[in-house]
């Protein structure tokens, strides 16, 4: 019988396109990144990892190259490309947030690591020195170049009925971040919709939201956690959301969070909140804050 080539499901056929287009993704946006501009903005690095240039400051979150999550991606030159780096905000030891060769790659740099006690250890055995490490304390403010950050406990340990041993995952940290007037709030990695676990905010302009709708379910047509997603969103009392943790292709397929889980996002978020504005963003992509 004749041999047909099997098809790549469409989650390969993307993973290879960006794989393809890499390169020219991370030039462009790094050129816009290091360009001057009056606007505040956010460029995606990867797929919940970002960098930023705000109120003339460029900092990140996460910072994290392809490579760190699909080894047959280009290599791309950090230190050269993000040398303009004041500080840089880490959540959690997860492999698609926290990427050592990076911070080996940028330790010799004048760059301000924030960097929570629980990856304390691990990232300084990386060359990074103690002296560029602040140990952030939750809602305790942290002030550089004008800029206000202040931390706080996240809800990335996922309670599990099954596990006799307790939660599961492992601790992290989120952010406020204020900047020339503006309140932005980065939850992280949420595994525990529960908005009230979080302190007041109080008024924000907008608050990124991680995609993830259950364990193993990326494939059902009901993710099981769509509404508790929903609702923690709603919870924030942001009037602006803007939906990452995208295309994360380092994952299963049964843990991809694609277009088909934000339509279903944005079709309950239009239902239960429809002056909230929810908008969405993919590696290489860029979004006014």
């Amino acid at each position: 019988m004749p041999q047909f080539p099997i098809e790549p499901t469409p989650i390969t056929k993307k993973k290879q396109d960006l794989i393809a287009a890499y390169s020219t993704l991370w030039n462009e946006l790094i050129s816009q990144w290091n360009s001057p501009g009056p606007d505040d903005r956010a460029w995606l690095l990867y797929s919940a990892n970002y960098i930023f240039r705000t109120a003339g400051i460029r900092w990140a979150l996460d910072l994290l190259t392809l490579k760190q999550r699909l080894p047959e991606a280009p290599e791309v030159d950090v230190a050269h490309d993000l040398e303009g780096l004041s500080f840089i905000l880490l959540t959690h030891q997860h492999a698609d947030h926290l990427d050592l060769k990076l911070v080996h790659d940028l330790s010799s740099l004048p760059i301000v690591w924030i960097v929570p006690e629980f990856i304390r250890s691990t990232v300084e055995q990386t060359g990074l020195s103690r002296d560029k490490i602040i140990l952030p304390r939750p809602m305790e403010s942290i002030e550089i170049k004008g800029m206000l950050i202040t931390p706080f406990e996240g809800l990335h340990l996922e309670n599990d009925s099954e596990r006799p041993d307790g939660p599961r995952g492992v601790p992290a940290m989120g952010y406020l971040v204020e900047f020339g007037g503006k309140r932005w709030l980065f939850p992280g990695d949420v595994r525990t919709y529960d908005v009230s676990q979080l302190p007041s905010f109080a008024t924000l302009d907008g608050a990124f939201v991680h995609l993830w709708l259950g364990r193993a379910s990326a494939r059902l047509d009901e993710p099981p956690l769509l509404e508790s997603f929903g609702r923690f969103c709603v919870g924030l009392q942001s009037p602006r959301l803007i939906v990452t943790h995208l295309f994360e292709f380092g994952r299963d397929e049964t843990e991809i969070w694609d277009d088909d889980h934000l339509r279903l996002v944005k079709r309950w978020m239009r239902r239960h909140a429809p002056g909230t504005r929810v908008e969405s963003a993919i590696t290489g992509q860029s979004i006014r804050l």
